[in-house]
């Protein structure tokens, strides 16, 4: 099986891989941009390729991502995965690995002030989800406040985290981090920037709360951990790459008996997370996001049921498109 060809339906965002088979590798979430560089900078690498060779393929596509500064070669990475899982008419959860095919998910929120924070936390729970995500863009007095109030609206059994948007000073963060240690949250998210190692090892010290590091490559991740500047990884699709990076980064911190959170919904609406998940034992939870809308395309967009997201059983990412409203949703086809 060889490779030959690439087209991208916009303004659907839907690409697809193409091989001299009647076989296709699907990836969703393409911008006209990024589809028009990735196949000026990428398709040449793949063309006439093996596209069983994910691994050789993805070293030539990472190599050539860090020369360009680009950050295009996970749209493919996830095409040639679910290309591979339709090869064997397995779903890719299974493919990669099959560890679960239903998922817990807890509600990333919106909220702004106390009341509304109070509010989409009761909500979520309300509606079955198994924890609730709070975004610190409010000051830190008021975070310090309600930190303990949610947790006591919530119960002790509710699942609580909080996201510093990789944006606060060390002393803030661990301001907030004893507030959380004495309200039992889950982790804390994100409190210094990326690449911190040295702030982030001071604040993962001062606390019992576990915090994670964004990291959106293997070699960060090992840093990350080696130097214990966060308990765990947060990462995700497309912006750390595809499929192949985030087993990398999961298995870096398995290793070191760390969890690998995934940031939202991520690369195909949920499909490329969701599966990884399924694969990844220290992946503990789906984020979910108010707006994941799913795309008018897809005929069985995943839903939460009881607090959980199941895995679609069909092959490689299982995403069912309508091609009555791909057509309707294709003004141009960027393609080789």
């Amino acid at each position: 099986m060889k490779i030959t060809g690439i087209k991208i339906h916009q303004p659907a965002g839907l690409l697809r891989l193409c091989t001299d088979s009647e076989l296709e590798g699907w990836c969703m979430g393409l911008t006209p941009d990024i589809s028009r560089r990735l196949v000026e900078q990428m398709a040449p690498v793949i063309i006439d390729q093996n596209p069983l060779d994910r691994e050789r393929l993805w070293q030539e596509l990472v190599r050539l991502d860090h020369e360009r500064h680009a950050a295009l070669h996970g749209y493919i990475d996830i095409a040639l995965w679910d290309l591979a899982a339709k090869a064997v008419g397995v779903s890719l959860y299974r493919f990669i690995n099959g560890f679960r095919n239903r998922i817990p998910v807890y509600k990333r929120g919106t909220g702004l002030s106390p009341d509304q924070v109070m509010e989409e936390a009761q909500r979520a729970q309300h509606e079955g989800f198994k924890g609730y995500k709070i975004t610190t863009q409010r000051s830190i007095e008021i975070m310090v406040s309600l930190i303990p109030h949610l947790r006591d609206a919530m119960g002790p059994d509710f699942y609580l985290i909080l996201d510093g948007g990789g944006q606060l000073t060390i002393a803030d963060a661990i301001k907030i981090g004893r507030a959380l240690d004495e309200a039992d949250y889950y982790w804390f998210d994100r409190p210094r920037p990326a690449n911190d190692t040295t702030g982030g090892k001071q604040v993962a010290d001062e606390l019992d709360t576990p915090i994670t590091a964004e990291v959106t490559t293997p070699l960060e991740a090992s840093q990350v951990m080696s130097t214990q500047s966060a308990d765990h990884i947060k990462t995700g699709t497309p912006y750390s790459g595809g499929i192949t990076d985030i087993l990398k980064i999961g298995r870096c911190t398995e290793a070191f008996g760390a969890f690998c959170h995934l940031d939202g919904p991520g690369a195909c609406d949920g499909f490329a997370h969701g599966h990884l998940l399924g694969a990844i034992k220290n992946a503990p939870f789906f984020e979910w996001t108010d707006h994941d809308n799913p795309a008018p395309i897809i005929k069985n967009p995943l839903q939460v049921v009881e607090g959980h997201i199941q895995l679609p059983s069909g092959p490689g990412l299982g995403m069912d498109i309508d091609l009555n409203a791909l057509d309707n949703q294709t003004a141009e086809i960027i393609r080789t």
